[in-house]
């Protein structure tokens, strides 16, 4: 049976400092990471555990029910101590992805998806009662005190038919809060108005979506479509620190998708017959699609994790591939395709006209990317996954040199062009592709 894990890493990946497990007797699984500005650390997933640590005392002390609860779990700095958990959740399936601290507040947001028509916390919420009455998935918001002890307010968000949330962003000026995933319903709320107001895929065919709520949660200021004739998902959501403009990256079927004229790479490489990655890139209030651009190669390209430069404002995009020709990658810090499945990361100019640079990142084997972070001092990219591979490229010298199991963790640290590895490591024993599996 799944834990969650924690790992605190020196920046140059050589020194593991503190791990944690952190679950109950039931299945267990994180998706989301963030540090508080008192550096408090933050983890929100699902769990079957009825005995998940620490919850006494929580916002929501019992599990509610369904074949999992989304959580929320503070720990202190140096991961010695579970200060506080929670379960979040109604008496159905709810599982959070998404987590993020608003820079004023300290509230603690949490976006995932839910089945449960008794979701806690949803009354006086922007949206008070799931729109499919719980016989398919609406997407959830949940606002929740930095102490995890209270729900101040939640709200579904979603249309008649299958809504998830896979990503969240606070900006950091209006402290409006930005929610990306993907839907299937044709009256999604609050896209009147939007840059796209209606869906653009069949019937069976999922769009983009991304939505705009006040801080309080209590109404969706805008929301929009993002998508083609074929399938589009969201998973990654970042509000650039200068400009405010909001940038939005996932995967597409389509080869029609919005606003790539103009962009780093106009068309579907593929032609639609396998999944390229995007990048779009929308104003802040979400009526305007300013640029998007397609990313990928001739077979399958998926992004997953999407990161801002504080400094140069350059878009830093993280995700999967099948494709052994991915573009810009000569000159890279790892230029030719390892094998199987490799991870890619991409650079992109803010106006996302230009890919200034991109490599892979993986061994013979099995690599995936869950998450991308920029150092905020010395500018450098961190890669966080899962691998299969023996030979994940520049372990050498890293907090743990070896594979420990079938599947580990890996976390690389690479140089703001991505023209050299700066150094990697790998950990765990845990079980790669289990986000992407439940996210599609």
């Amino acid at each position: 049976v799944l834990d969650v894990f924690v790992a605190r890493l020196s920046a140059d990946l050589r020194t593991l400092h503190q791990s944690t497990y952190l679950g109950g007797s039931g299945a267990d699984r994180a998706y989301a990471l963030a540090i508080s500005s008192t550096g408090e650390v933050y983890v929100a997933g699902e769990t079957m555990s009825n005995n998940f640590p620490n919850t006494s005392g929580g916002a929501q002390a019992s599990y509610g029910g369904g074949l999992g609860d989304a959580f929320v779990t503070r720990l202190n700095s140096s991961l010695t101590q579970i200060l506080q958990s929670t379960y979040l959740g109604g008496r159905s399936n709810d599982y959070a992805y998404a987590l993020a601290i608003h820079p004023t507040t300290g509230d603690v947001y949490v976006a995932g998806e839910t089945m449960s028509d008794n979701f806690p916390g949803t009354s006086g919420g922007a949206q008070t009662i799931n729109a499919d009455n719980g016989t398919s998935l609406d997407a959830f918001v949940a606002r929740l005190n930095s102490s995890l002890t209270q729900i101040l307010q939640a709200t579904y968000l979603g249309g008649s038919r299958w809504d998830k949330a896979y990503a969240l962003a606070i900006h950091p000026t209006t402290g409006d809060v930005y929610v990306a995933g993907a839907t299937e319903s044709t009256d999604f709320p609050g896209t009147f108005g939007g840059a796209q107001t209606t869906r653009g895929a069949g019937f069976f065919a999922p769009d983009a979506f991304i939505a705009r709520l006040n801080s309080g949660l209590t109404q969706i200021l805008q929301a929009t479509y993002l998508g083609g004739s074929d399938d589009d998902y969201a998973y990654a959501l970042a509000i650039h620190p200068t400009t405010g403009d909001v940038y939005v990256a996932g995967t597409t079927n389509s080869t029609d998708f919005p606003g790539t004229s103009g962009g780093a790479q106009t068309i579907n490489a593929d032609n639609g017959t396998s999944l390229d990655a995007f990048v779009a890139r929308l104003n802040s209030s979400l009526t305007q699609i300013l640029q998007a651009t397609y990313l990928g190669g001739r077979r399958g390209d998926s992004a997953i994790a999407l990161a801002i430069h504080p400094t140069t404002g350059d878009v830093y995009v993280a995700g999967t591939t099948n494709s052994t020709i991915f573009p810009r990658t000569s000159g890279g810090a790892q230029e030719n395709y390892g094998g199987v499945l490799d991870v890619f990361v991409a650079r992109l100019s803010a106006d996302l006209r230009t890919l200034h640079q991109s490599t892979y990142l993986g061994g013979s084997r099995w690599d995936t990317a869950y998450a991308l972070a920029i150092h905020p001092t010395t500018g450098d990219v961190y890669v966080a996954g899962g691998t299969d591979s023996n030979n994940f490229p520049r372990t050498s010298g890293g907090a743990q040199t070896g594979r420990g199991g079938n599947s580990d963790a890996f976390v690389a640290r690479l140089t703001a062009d991505l023209a050299a590895g700066s150094g990697s490591g790998s950990g765990g024993g845990g079980s790669g592709g289990e986000r992407r599996i439940r996210k599609r």
